[in-house]
């Protein structure tokens, strides 16, 4: 195992201070902690990379003792057993130094850096499943806290809750890169038959969740228990399919609220999916099981 970067020689510890130095402005850094939601995020959706920042936070809740608070490229560093050459002194510089790839989050890899221009230092986080749905990050400013301010959070949410402008990810820090990263979202996780039989099921909810995090700002777990959240971002998923095929538009897109025009798009588009009943607007159980196999079909081709 790489031995911690931060131990290696005196000299290295003399100057650790100035070469990983704090990330994003004190105002909104210090916020107090949220809850925990350690157990919260468990399924096939989850990489082996974020499998390892999991036990890398339950092993290091703190660093050397103290806050994770204001050290977002020491984390990099020390998670990702990144090269010394990928060292630099705050966030902003190593996002300099690295390759973006796009600006578009949803796009983003397994293991993929996300940067934000946030203070004077910048912020930085690692994408653990792609999509960025759940970047691992020093800050209070998380969804879910594994620790001193280590944790994670969307990089939706984080760009929300401290108004940090993002600018983009790469698959490089400063020339270092993560080892196994470069997956695609939710690689892991097989088909639905939902899409063939209308029955929702734990690998359906799944997928939804995933498409959720990459394309609708879901920040909730991947567990394949639906909830209020899962569900609208369903309904957000079906709408998507429903408007590419066809007018008139559903705003359910946006808002997740299904509504008159919703209902008979399903109907209308549910005659490819089996449904035979009318084109009435009104859902009832057939109504729903097209509605299920819509969504079904387009989350098997969102990856």
């Amino acid at each position: 195992m790489r031995t911690n970067w931060m131990t290696r020689t005196p000299a290295l510890l003399v100057s650790a201070v100035l070469l990983l130095a704090a990330c994003g402005g004190n105002v909104v850094e210090e916020s107090a902690p949220e809850a925990s939601g350690i157990g919260t995020v468990e399924g096939e959706a989850n990489s082996p990379i974020y499998d390892r920042a999991r036990a890398y936070a339950a092993a290091n809740p703190k660093r050397d003792g103290g806050t994770w608070n204001q050290w977002c490229g020491s984390l990099m560093v020390r998670f990702g057993q990144l090269p010394d050459s990928a060292v630099r002194p705050t966030a902003i510089q190593a996002y300099r130094a690295s390759t973006i790839i796009s600006t578009n989050a949803a796009t983003a890899k397994i293991g993929a850096f996300h940067w934000w221009d946030i203070g004077s230092a910048g912020h930085v986080g690692a994408d653990l499943n792609g999509g960025g749905g759940t970047v691992f990050m020093a800050t209070y400013n998380l969804s879910q806290s594994w620790g001193d301010a280590i944790g994670v959070n969307s990089v939706s949410g984080y760009s929300s809750k401290t108004g940090a402008r993002y600018l983009g990810w790469s698959m490089d820090y400063a020339g270092g890169r993560i080892a196994g990263g470069g997956g695609s979202p939710g690689g892991s996780l097989p088909q639905t038959s939902t899409e063939f039989d209308g029955i929702p099921g734990e690998i359906y909810y799944k997928r939804i969740q995933t498409v959720g995090q990459r394309d609708f700002g879901y920040t909730g777990p991947i567990d394949g228990v639906t909830g209020p959240n899962t569900e609208k971002v369903r309904v957000r998923i079906t709408a998507r399919e429903l408007n590419n095929r066809g007018s008139p538009r559903t705003s359910a897109q946006e808002d997740g609220i299904p509504g008159s025009i919703y209902w008979t798009r399903v109907q209308t588009v549910g005659r490819s999916f089996g449904y035979t009943g009318p084109i009435d607007g009104i859902p009832g159980p057939a109504t729903y099981k097209a509605e299920h196999r819509i969504c079904g079909y387009a989350v098997n081709r969102a990856f």
